[in-house]
C-alpha cells in the first residue's frame, strides 16, 4: 500500500516537473519572440526614417523594406499574443496539478 502511494507520489512530481519544465521553455520562447518584434519594429522605423531624407527609387526602395518589417512585425505580435495564450493555459494546468 505505502509503495503503491510513493509510485503515486513520484509519477504526480515528475509529472509537476515536466509540466514547469514545459512552460519554463514557453517562456523562454516568449522572451526570445518579444526581443524579435522590438528588433523588427526598430528597424522598420529607422528604414522609415531614412527614407524621409531620400527622393525616387531610393526612399521608394526604404519605404517597400520598412513596410516588409513591419509585416513581419505585425506577424510575429500575432505568435505573441496566441503565445501568450498558451502561457495562460499551461500555467493554469500546473498550478492544478496536484
Amino acid at each position: 500500500e505505502q509503495e503503491r502511494k510513493k509510485r503515486e507520489s513520484d509519477a504526480q512530481t515528475q509529472k509537476r516537473k515536466v509540466a514547469e519544465d514545459e512552460l519554463q521553455e514557453l517562456k523562454q520562447q516568449r522572451k526570445v519572440l518579444d526581443e524579435v518584434c522590438a528588433i523588427l519594429e526598430n528597424d522598420a522605423n529607422k528604414l522609415a526614417e531614412e527614407a524621409e531624407g531620400k527622393a525616387g527609387s531610393k526612399m521608394a526602395q526604404l519605404i517597400t523594406k520598412s513596410n516588409t518589417l513591419r509585416r513581419r512585425h505585425k506577424e510575429k505580435k500575432e505568435e505573441l499574443v496566441k503565445m501568450d495564450k498558451t502561457i495562460a493555459e499551461k500555467a493554469m494546468k500546473v498550478k492544478h496539478l496536484p
